[in-house]
């Protein structure tokens, strides 16, 4: 079985209400697909919901911003079972640097995504895969305390901010933005990952890379 659903984020992307691209159905009560547990197969969950379009935005947005290596990946879960089995993966990220805000009380973090596997079902992201194990991101974090959706993992949890713009993947020493994140902050893809954090703890505010000088240093922004 295989469904297809857009999701509308309540607050920072994670979390998130779905609703089905089949609004007529779901308002009459037939879905074109089914509403008991997954018998087995894949989703996959078109978001919809806030992203910020600028880096400066996100720096701001974000509570927390680090450098930071997946060391764990925990088994995913359906919070809150309802009719479509939304579930979501908790990974432990270990904090190699803190960039920007308050450092976590430890050396570990965990950070929560939509999407996983559950059984004999899975359920994916586009373009937003879950992370894996020994991969490498900047992290641009908030929290969110919600006694419905407990905290398991023994770390202080966060969440990627937005939909896509949350985390740039660091792929041999540079960095890489999801191919959905907008456009004013995939123009920092393949960017030196040194560079990029300097950007970020100078709060990215006029300031953006060149590609001709080394990782380190900054150009400022022209404003028209």
């Amino acid at each position: 079985m295989t469904m297809r659903m857009v999701v509308a984020s309540t607050c920072f992307g994670s979390l998130m209400i779905v609703s089905s691209v089949y609004g007529q159905a779901a308002q009459n009560g037939s879905f074109p697909f089914s509403r008991d547990p997954c018998p087995g197969g894949s989703g996959a969950v078109i978001p919809d919901g806030p992203d910020a379009s600028a880096i400066h935005d996100l720096i701001q947005i974000s509570e927390l911003i680090i450098k930071g290596t997946v060391v764990r990946v925990l088994p995913s879960e359906v919070i809150d079972p309802n009719p479509l089995n939304i579930m979501h993966t908790t990974s432990l990220i270990s904090v190699d640097e803190v960039l920007r805000g308050t450092p976590p009380p430890s050396n570990t973090i965990a950070i929560t995504q939509l999407g996983g596997r559950v059984g004999a079902c899975s359920l994916t992201v586009n373009d937003n895969p879950i992370v894996e194990l020994h991969e490498e991101y900047i992290l641009f974090l908030v929290r969110y305390q919600n006694s419905h959706f407990p905290n398991n993992s023994g770390s202080p949890r966060y969440f990627p901010y937005g939909v896509y713009g949350g985390k740039a993947k660091i792929v041999n020493g540079k960095i890489q933005f999801s191919p959905s994140a907008p456009a004013g902050l995939r123009e920092y893809d393949n960017t030196e990952i040194g560079t990029f954090k300097d950007i970020l703890k100078r709060g990215g505010d006029v300031r953006k890379v060149r590609r001709d000088v080394a990782p380190g240093l900054i150009t400022p922004r022209t404003r028209p």
